[in-house]
């Protein structure tokens, strides 16, 4: 009995050490240390995610258990950190569209490293966003940010968003609730006029000048190539491309065939299984990609990789025409009004989006819009 009665003693305070395990996002100075923040042993993705934002490194925390916000427990919501990246400040994969997610999981401090290093990234955070997946938490986490701020300034470009200019910390806040994020920037080396992301649209602090922010935001852009020769590529209504059927066509037909100019073939090998899991022809110049499955034999047996999709990421480089009616430059209304609604995946978020996802079978294509929200690029998986 006296070992139980130890035991309930013990319990309020084995629970409070746990509590202080946690760690408090609404404390962060958004400038701490990636392995300061996160759980090797936890399940979590480093990469770039453009609809998140694109133009910086991402780490998604999958299960925000070890996190609170001002005391709020963030157990089943997403956690994002923020990291500068100098590769990613390009515009290379807003060509791509908003929805190119390209990332990998780690698994200890050394594998952390090296992705930094491959993308010339820091080794520290600069901001962070929380999902809220619940009605009940998006109104707390708003209590939360009025109690210590006051009261938010609208986002003329969403419902319901507000932001907060918070000098005194070197913060921006972003109450995005239509877009299920709170998101939390340290402003100290961003634009001081100046901010955009897809959830958020364009916001003006004062003063700010839209194309030298973008012109920033694309600092490591690399010039554009003077376009000689254009690849001429016709795209039927069932979304195949110069007569190759995706889902059919062989690599072997691909590499004899007249269009094969130009492309260097790679492959894509799975790390943990050293198996090739995609082989790929890329036209780099003309921002061209033609994707295949790797089928048996490792992907060495051309005859049985077939065309899984392609991707091409700025018409400007090649001579493009379509069979239903979308066309290069169409604008982003105009390209809506083509297809019926049920056959677009994002119906419910066009408004705010920067690409239209169409149904194709079991998969899908991505019609990718550019900063004017002209047609530019079509991905296809």
């Amino acid at each position: 009995m006296k070992k139980l009665i130890l035991l309930f003693a013990l319990l309020p305070v084995l629970l409070s050490c746990k509590d202080r395990d946690k760690i408090d996002l609404s404390q962060l100075h958004l400038n701490e240390s990636i392995e300061s923040l996160i759980d090797f042993g936890e399940l979590k993705t480093i990469g770039v995610e453009t609809v998140e934002y694109p133009f910086c490194l991402m780490i998604e925390i999958n299960d925000g258990a070890n996190y609170t916000f001002d005391g709020l427990d963030l157990t089943g919501q997403k956690v994002f950190f923020q990291i500068d990246s100098e590769l990613l400040k390009t515009d290379s994969l807003t060509k791509q569209g908003g929805g190119h997610i390209d990332v990998r999981s780690f698994k200890d401090k050394n594998e952390l490293a090296e992705i930094l290093k491959n993308y010339q990234a820091a080794n520290t955070i600069y901001g962070m966003r929380i999902e809220m997946k619940t009605e009940e938490l998006k109104k707390q986490i708003l209590a939360k940010l009025e109690s210590r701020y006051g009261k938010g300034t609208k986002n003329p470009n969403t419902d319901n968003g507000l932001y907060w200019n918070v000098a005194k910390e070197q913060k921006y806040i972003f109450f995005a609730p239509d877009y299920d994020r709170l998101i939390v920037l340290n402003s100290t080396d961003l634009s001081k006029t100046c901010y955009w992301d897809i959830m958020n649209g364009t916001i003006d602090f004062g003063g700010c000048d839209q194309e030298a922010y973008t012109k920033e935001l694309l600092k490591n852009t690399s010039p554009e190539k003077e376009v000689t020769e254009k690849p001429v590529v016709k795209i039927d209504k069932d979304w195949n491309l110069n007569q190759l059927v995706v889902g059919k066509t062989t690599e072997q037909e691909f590499a004899s065939a007249a269009m094969n100019k130009n492309f260097e073939r790679t492959v894509v090998i799975d790390g943990s299984t050293a198996s090739t899991t995609e082989v790929s022809y890329d036209n780099k110049d003309k921002n061209f990609f033609l994707y295949f499955s790797a089928g048996q034999g490792n992907g060495e047996n051309s005859q049985n990789n077939l065309l899984s999709g392609y991707s091409l990421q700025d018409f400007k480089q090649v001579d493009i025409s379509f069979d239903n009616g979308l066309r290069p430059g169409i604008s982003f209304k105009e390209a809506v009004k083509l297809f019926n609604k049920n056959d677009i995946i994002n119906f419910n978020d066009l408004k705010f989006s920067n690409y239209i996802e169409v149904k194709r079978g079991n998969g899908k294509v991505t019609l990718n819009f550019d900063e004017d929200y002209l047609f530019s690029g079509i991905y296809i998986k």
